[in-house]
């Protein structure tokens, strides 16, 4: 476990280190008795096998299945009362909740259920969705010892495993516990498996190769993206690469345009559910999170440059409503992507799916 040098404390920074048998036993035997606590207030009751420790011996992360909980609500403390800043948001909540009991659990068919909701999974959308995977590969270093997937998920198409095949570790980081459990039975010991906040990552600076993270951003709340994207940044080492592909939605123009009127559909439905809700004195329903910034936005405010290439150009529902085997749908892709080739910075700024693309200098 020589990649535990590089993780520190997500409250106080400090280093952590692996604790010896005899600190198991007695960590064991607190919360046997009820004396060790999770730091969100929660009384711990699980015993542990492994647990990393910070030098003052204050905070104790457990490490259930080979996953590191570096959550700060889930670190272990000898106090009943709740830490501030340690609890997450309600809309994070509502994030981790999605994907621990539903978004990373597989259907009747065997796909994640993820990939049911939010992919055209058709047969003849494949080749262009593979393609379109593949095009992440070519903005990174080929080789390095750690590559970091924020917001790792279950690891759900097999495309994603090519970006760190000839590298060491995959840090895989991500808040459900049960997307990290698909990490490491797929990945094993090459999988660092890291239970924790985009937002505050628990690793060092300048410590990894390269990172990825692929539709996540816009489900962290909207005034903490910039800060996921600058973590990022910060813990990956001079000369290291990485890619965020974010989903520009409503900022769009392709997308708007062909999908006005469905948009608008979208839109009062929506807005006439909210205001049942509101009637039977009910908070309106939401399945996750999301929130979509502009260019300018991400322009303005990132603090480092980056360079705008595409993803996808078009979105799901656009293809879902205009896109048919029968009707050429097979041929129009190919066509589609032979356009994000021929113009990637144009695409991703006026299509759907832009990456954006980091080399720390």
């Amino acid at each position: 476990m020589e990649w535990i040098e590089i993780l520190k404390c997500p409250y106080t920074g400090q280093d952590v280190r692996l604790m010896h048998a005899g600190e198991i036993e007695e960590v064991n035997r607190l919360i046997g008795s009820k004396e060790l606590w999770q730091a969100d207030g929660k009384p711990m009751t699980t015993s542990v096998e492994q647990a990393l420790v910070t030098p003052d011996n204050q905070f104790v992360y457990p490490i259930i299945g080979g996953i590191v909980l570096l959550l700060k609500d889930l670190a272990l403390v000898r106090s009943s009362t709740s830490i501030p800043g340690g609890t997450l948001s309600d809309d994070k909540k509502l994030v981790k909740d999605f994907y621990d009991n539903r978004g990373w659990h597989t259907t009747s068919k065997g796909d994640y259920e993820d990939a049911d909701i939010f992919e055209d999974l058709r047969p003849f959308a494949q080749d262009y969705i593979k393609k379109c995977h593949d095009r992440v590969s070519r903005y990174l270093h080929p080789s390095g010892k750690y590559m970091m997937d924020a917001a790792s998920g279950a690891l759900q198409y097999p495309d994603y495993l090519q970006y760190s095949e000839n590298y060491r570790y995959r840090i895989c980081v991500d808040m459900s516990f049960q997307g990290l459990s698909e990490c490491k039975r797929k990945l094993g010991d090459k999988a660092i498996c890291l239970l924790c906040d985009m937002t505050n990552l628990p690793v060092k600076d300048n410590m990894i190769d390269g990172f990825v993270s692929l539709n996540t951003i816009y489900h962290i709340p909207k005034d903490e993206q910039v800060k996921a994207i600058t973590e990022l940044y910060r813990v990956t080492k001079k000369g290291g690469k990485g890619v965020v592909v974010y989903d520009w939605y409503k900022h769009s123009p392709w997308m708007n345009i062909s999908l006005l009127p469905f948009r608008g559909f979208a839109y009062i439905r929506n807005k006439m559910k909210d205001a049942f809700s509101g009637a039977q004195g009910k908070k309106p329903s939401r399945m996750l999170y999301f929130y979509a910034h502009p260019y300018a936005y991400f322009k303005q405010h990132l603090p480092m440059p980056f360079q705008l290439a595409c993803w996808r150009s078009i979105s799901v529902p656009f293809m879902k409503v205009y896109l048919h085997s029968w009707l050429f749908g097979k041929q129009i892709l190919q066509a589609i992507y032979n356009k994000e080739e021929r113009e990637p910075e144009r695409c991703g700024l006026k299509g759907e799916y832009p990456m954006f693309v980091f080399e720390k200098q």
